[in-house]
């Protein structure tokens, strides 16, 4: 009579439910994390249709134009420069408003670098005014 050779298994780890334990982690870290919501600029829009009458002797244009020059009050500026030029403005005009004008053209990095001086100026009234420009035919 012959015997019949028993087959040894190894332990195994059943993975019929890894699928469904995955997911669940998965549902567990996007449930607990927290998000960072508060991204890019500012800003605080005006209702709709209201229009808020600013005096000129109160409104200071920095201009950015496409070649990446800051202009303010039509005079050529470093960008460190912006700070200090801002700084002695604001104390002495506290209605100050800071009108950005960026060319569409300029870089985006001059813009960026500008708004962070006017951040670090501690500036609350920054408007960002879109300039037309003209398209050549």
């Amino acid at each position: 009579m012959k015997l019949k050779q028993r087959i040894v298994r190894g332990p195994g780890i059943p993975t019929a439910s890894m699928g469904d334990i995955a997911f669940l982690i998965i549902i567990f870290f996007m449930t607990t994390s927290i998000f960072s919501r508060e991204k890019g600029l500012k800003t605080i829009l005006p209702e709709k249709g209201q229009e808020v009458k600013i005096k000129s002797e109160n409104i200071l244009t920095i201009a950015v134009n496409p070649n990446g020059e800051v202009l303010i009050k039509d005079k050529i500026v470093a960008i460190p420069e912006v700070r200090a030029i801002v700084s002695d403005t604001l104390a002495k005009n506290k209605e100050l408003v800071i009108a950005l004008r960026v060319s569409r053209t300029a870089p985006y990095k001059t813009m960026i670098e500008v708004y962070d001086e006017l951040k670090l100026t501690k500036a609350e009234r920054i408007s960002l005014i879109p300039v037309k420009e003209e398209t050549s035919k």
